[in-house]
């Protein structure tokens, strides 16, 4: 019997996929469980596994093409005498030359028309735009991403290391060229799209982290410990929450007739916004309020290296109570974040300076850290957010008892 595979619903808001990479060739024999091809979704790059043993008998997609969830990508006949392969949209590499190598991995299938190996080549779909444009060739790009997946980044970097100067998609009068944006960035501008709709304002608050800076340089030191000052951040910030549970509820719009609800959880899940190459991509630590700063750090590590290699899982990235999205690196002072739809509040934290303050009627130079806290005005007031945001200051300025 033939069983199709199809794009399986990877998160409510996850609604198509593009095809990076096919993992096997026609006619060949898997195993349940076995990947059969890779997906890129708004959320992150993920695995299709086959549901049965089986031969491959037919493809329904290429490498570049986005499809919708429930469409079939791949066919498999679970039989004990398998047909031969059907034609289908998609040949098969030659193993030994285009890419297999000593490991013997399979060669990836190449399109049709495509030269022998086209596809044993790893990279995004856009890069692969983008190469054509720039008349690149991907065959002497060194990759970037994942296992060393070819990124955009990479082939501009290509054309500009030989001079090469960018080639407009479309004719115009400036030259200028039109792009399509990755699926990661099309999640984001829809996000941030349905941000905007949102009773949104910001309050700032100085915060002198003189204390902060000595507890890391402590808690560091201890036994299998790698503290960073964003692990103290999260723990304080859930702190803070269960002080002030509004900030983690969620406003439920009305339906069929009833009146706007809110929506309170248990605990405190912890978003940390992470810069990648595909754009930001927000990880989520997982019960933030009751679990130890080595826990967190490890998670917070774990989770930031998963993000920037590709392979966070849908799973990883959705159901946060709260985000804190940290500028400081870049030398950002202070700024605005946006609320993720969902959310009721999110934390920006700027860089720590140095400043000459007021202290015992004479002046001081300390450092300073400015936190911008992000509130929906539809469940919080000024004054409630005042209230949180001064209680985050004092656990961090010499109140907070870390749970170590």
């Amino acid at each position: 019997m033939v069983t199709g595979v199809v794009l399986p619903q990877m998160g409510l808001e996850v609604s198509e996929g593009t095809i990076v990479a096919l993992h096997v060739a026609l006619g060949a024999q898997v195993s349940e469980g076995d990947p059969l091809l890779e997906v890129e979704t708004d959320k992150a790059i993920t695995d299709v596994v086959a549901p049965c043993a089986g031969v491959v008998v037919g493809f329904d997609v290429e490498v570049g093409d986005t499809v919708e969830v429930g469409a079939t990508l791949v066919r498999l006949d679970d039989g004990g005498d398998a047909p031969a392969p059907e034609p289908a949209p998609v040949q098969v590499a030659a193993a030994a030359t285009n890419g297999a190598g000593a490991s013997g991995a399979p060669a990836a299938p190449a399109s049709p028309g495509a030269g022998d190996g086209a596809h044993a080549i790893r990279a995004a779909p856009v890069a692969r735009r983008a190469a054509v444009h720039l008349g690149v060739a991907l065959e002497e790009v060194d990759g970037s991403g994942p296992r060393g997946r070819i990124t955009l980044r990479d082939v501009e970097r290509a054309a500009h290391d030989r001079g090469g100067a960018p080639v407009a998609a479309t004719a115009g009068p400036a030259g200028e060229r039109l792009e399509p944006l990755s699926a990661t960035r099309r999640a984001i501008a829809r996000r941030m799209t349905a941000s905007q709709q949102i009773p949104q304002f910001a309050l700032h608050r100085d915060v002198d982290v003189t204390w902060l800076l000595a507890e890391k340089q402590r808690l560091s030191t201890e036994p299998a410990a790698k503290v960073g000052v964003n692990d103290l951040l999260v723990q304080a910030l859930a702190e803070t929450l269960g002080a002030h549970p509004d900030l983690a509820a969620t406003y439920v719009p009305a339906q069929d007739g009833a009146h706007p609800q809110l929506r309170r959880g248990h605990g405190v899940d912890v978003g940390l916004a992470v810069a990648t190459d595909r754009g930001l991509l927000v990880p989520v630590i997982r019960r933030a309020h009751e679990r130890p700063l080595r826990e967190l750090a490890a998670d917070r590590i774990r989770l930031v290296a998963a993000a920037r290699d590709g392979r966070l899982g849908v799973g990883e990235m959705s159901g946060a109570t709260i985000s804190l999205s940290s500028l400081a690196a870049f030398g950002v002072d202070r700024f605005n974040a946006l609320l993720n739809p969902g959310e009721t509040a999110i934390l920006a934290v700027g860089r720590t300076v140095d400043r000459v303050v007021p202290l015992a009627r004479g002046l001081a130079v300390v450092p300073m850290m400015t936190l911008t806290l992000t509130l929906d005005h539809r469940i919080v007031d000024g004054a409630t957010g005042a209230s949180a945001l001064a209680d985050l200051a004092q656990l961090l300025e010499g109140g907070m008892t870390w749970r170590v």
